[in-house]
């Protein structure tokens, strides 16, 4: 279940030059899990449920999802997945190579602070930490 906007770590605005970001919503210890990727994400292992899964959707929110959408490996055996968050991990900008928050392992979802974060900071991870792996579309 998603916590109700008073218990949640960050909040959603405006970022400079990047349109829409999270910030957090107090100050977040290093070391802390910021967000939980397994709650609310879609998987598709193949191109053909993820097409099938666009063809579902309003032209806009299929251009939306293609944004939202990434690549990992999340058996850390070379097989990567296309992820897609369905919830506000969708917002996080790249931070690179200032982002203060990323994965412990890279084939985990859940993400922690690297360092302290203050309250109302952006919360940025890095994106180089998704797979370059391609699916056949």
């Amino acid at each position: 279940p998603i916590p109700p906007p008073s218990k949640r770590l960050y909040y959603t605005s405006y970022s400079d030059g990047r349109g829409r970001g999270n910030f957090a919503s107090r100050n977040i210890k290093e070391g802390e899990m910021i967000y939980n990727g397994y709650t609310n994400a879609a998987f598709f292992q193949e191109g053909e449920s993820f097409k099938r899964f666009l063809s579902l959707l309003s032209e806009e929110a299929a251009c939306d999802v293609l944004e939202w959408t990434f690549m990992q490996d999340l058996t850390n055996d070379g097989n990567a997945v296309l992820g897609l968050d369905m919830d506000g991990g969708a917002l996080f900008n790249d931070g690179s190579p200032h982002q203060n928050m990323q994965y412990k392992e890279k084939w985990s979802l859940n993400k922690y602070a690297i360092r302290d974060i203050q309250k109302g900071e952006e919360i940025t991870e890095p994106y180089d930490d998704f797979s370059n792996t391609e699916i056949d579309l």
